[in-house]
């Protein structure tokens, strides 16, 4: 029978690609900018648009205004809390002041700020190595995958400083 060799040579395929970071299962995030006339977005978040992003920077041009929500719970936060949000990566910092909402589909009380600078979040995350998102006492790491080419798509797209 060909099952054998067939079954073989499938898993050393499946292994190669595990391997070579072409698949990311165990991360299964990635970063997306997209643009829909005035509105820019750069996301961090699954693949999967149902399911919304942990990170989403929304860029609104013909209103001038830029918003940053990120949807995790926020730990010992409650909906109207004030909060400082903290983007770094390398030896780069952006400060944002946030607040906290109830996010009603999620039940999770999460962060926004608005009417923020853009160019001081894109410096953050123009930079090599790992984004740290930090809210209150929640900390959280980004990956990688697809951020360099989402972030210079975003700062082409977005007008905004």
């Amino acid at each position: 029978m060909m099952i054998g060799p067939l079954v073989r040579a499938l898993f050393a395929v499946i292994a190669v690609v595990l391997s070579s970071g072409l698949v990311r299962a165990e991360e299964g995030q990635v970063w997306l900018s997209k643009s829909n006339g005035s509105l820019v977005t750069l996301a961090y978040g699954p693949v999967d648009p149902a399911k919304p992003p942990f990170f989403l920077l929304s860029c609104f041009n013909g209103m001038d205004v830029a918003v940053l929500d990120l949807h995790q719970e926020i730990a010992g936060a409650k909906p109207g809390d004030k909060v400082g949000i903290e983007i770094s990566a390398g030896s780069a910092t952006a400060s944002l002041e946030g607040e906290t909402s109830h996010d009603e589909v999620s039940g999770l009380t999460v962060a926004e700020a608005s009417d923020i600078k853009v160019k001081p979040v894109l410096a953050v995350l123009s930079e090599k190595g790992q984004v740290t998102v930090k809210v209150g006492t929640t900390s959280t790491s980004l990956g990688e995958q697809g951020r360099a080419d989402a972030v210079g798509n975003f700062a082409i797209d977005c007008k905004l400083d």
